[in-house]
């Protein structure tokens, strides 16, 4: 991240890991797979630092707003705005770099609440016709302006409470516009 996705080559990724190219090579395969590697490793430690376990089986409500609250205390982190302004900078030279991120983040997060959704759905908890849209919308309302606002540094990053506050907000409207007929 200190140096940008371009700058750091596979030599320089060996010699700071301590270890030959060919051994980076052969673990990952190129550069892009050891990012996306990278971004997944990190996502999943965020998860696990920040309390990162949703149960399940709870009320939908209590699931959604736990997801929720994870989510935003994961994106609006100092080093999860870092990754995301690196990922900006460099996306249009590295074309790779930005799918290896969608892959391992955004995608990985729709992909988990979709399935998530599709249960609830299926046990008559909530109406949810699309559930990979749905949850796609979930976290783009979780994100807002606020996101935006971190990462342009035009605020400071929210605190737990604030996080809470937003999570309870959202999770609420996704509820009401999914309930069950």
């Amino acid at each position: 991240m200190s140096m940008g996705y371009g700058a750091a080559s596979m030599d320089l990724i060996a010699s700071e890991a301590g270890v030959s190219k060919q051994t980076v090579y052969s673990h990952f395969g190129a550069k892009d797979a050891l990012f996306e590697e990278i971004v997944s490793s990190k996502c999943k430690e965020l998860m696990r630092t920040n309390g990162g376990h949703v149960t399940r089986d709870a009320p939908p409500e209590l699931m959604l707003f736990e997801t929720a609250r994870l989510f935003l205390t994961l994106v609006l982190s100092k080093e999860s705005i870092t990754l995301y302004r690196t990922i900006l900078s460099e996306c249009e030279r590295f074309p790779e770099l930005a799918q290896a991120f969608y892959r391992a983040g955004p995608n990985s997060a729709i992909e988990s609440l979709a399935a998530d959704l599709d249960a609830l759905a299926s046990q008559g908890k909530l109406k949810i016709e699309d559930p990979k849209a749905a949850a796609g919308l979930f976290f783009a309302m979780l994100r807002g302006d606020l996101h935006m606002q971190c990462i342009l540094a035009l605020r400071e990053l929210p605190g737990p409470d604030e996080v809470s506050e937003i999570a309870r907000t959202v999770t609420t409207a996704f509820i009401r516009a999914h309930r069950p007929d």
